[in-house]
């Protein structure tokens, strides 16, 4: 990992895009995880966000996200593939490459592994249209793919080249996973590797990941030793601090950028 790819997410801040863009800028990222949300940020349109990156030099080191797209009924089909569709579109505007899909958690959705790899082959082939690619998280409380090595297992069935995968270790730590599967990943799937800490206690999964979750070295998650395991894999792309915690969103924005960015380093 090198201190040029580094990148923040807009929501670990609880200022507009703008600011939270100029401090992490001054903090030394790189690039920033961006959402719908910051699309629409202004009045202006999307025209603002679109004049803050190219003023401040930063990229889009991944776009956030698509949900419940995966083994749904064959109803919801189209629909999904039209919202995918948006967000690619939205992801030209603003030079996005990467587009985050969560895996599954909706209570209607099928777990039949062909139905879904079927439906990341075709989203792959939207996105490719598109010139964009699509990186497959396996979210901690998703409904049928919770593991990185199913989904690792999952995006190799898949076999598209604008189909690869999330690292992330709050979601491999929160279910205490082995990490001896990283080192298997081909590194050119390997879409984005995102980091996080979290406290000790018995916190609803859901509640942790969006409320609680820490920059990496101020909790008990061994993310040195998941950056060992991804290093084995020769992954050079982005390194992003992935941080939902409410408390930091009321701090000032330069204190969040500069706490995010201290906290890489020693995983540099």
């Amino acid at each position: 990992m090198i201190a040029s790819k580094l990148s923040c997410t807009t929501v670990s801040f609880g200022c507009p895009v703008d600011q939270a863009v100029y401090a992490m800028k001054q903090a030394g990222f790189t690039s920033t995880e961006l959402w719908p949300r910051d699309y629409y940020f202004s009045n202006d349109g999307p025209d603002a966000v679109i004049n803050l990156l190219r003023s401040t030099g930063m990229t889009v080191s991944c776009y956030q996200n698509l949900r419940n797209y995966e083994g749904m009924p064959e109803a919801q089909r189209p629909t999904k593939q039209r919202i995918a569709e948006q967000l690619f579109s939205q992801m030209q505007l603003i030079g996005a490459e990467t587009l985050v899909l969560c895996s599954n958690i909706a209570p209607d959705s099928v777990g039949d592994e062909g139905r879904m790899i079927a439906d990341l082959r075709e989203l792959g082939d939207i996105a490719a249209r598109y010139g964009r690619r699509v990186a497959y998280e396996p979210i901690c409380w998703g409904r049928w793919v919770r593991d990185y090595r199913h989904a690792w297992e999952i995006v190799k069935k898949v076999d598209h080249p604008a189909i690869g995968i999330v690292l992330d270790c709050f979601h491999i730590f929160t279910l205490d996973l082995p990490l001896d599967g990283i080192a298997a990943i081909d590194k050119s799937k390997i879409f984005i590797v995102e980091v996080a800490d979290f406290p000790r206690g018995h916190f609803d999964l859901i509640e942790l990941s969006r409320a609680y979750r820490l920059f990496p070295g101020e909790g008990y998650s061994p993310v040195g030793d998941f950056m060992r395991e991804v290093r084995k894999t020769g992954y050079d792309g982005i390194l992003s601090v992935e941080v939902f915690n409410t408390y930091y969103r009321t701090l000032a924005p330069d204190v969040v950028a500069k706490r995010a960015r201290e906290s890489l380093e020693p995983l540099l």
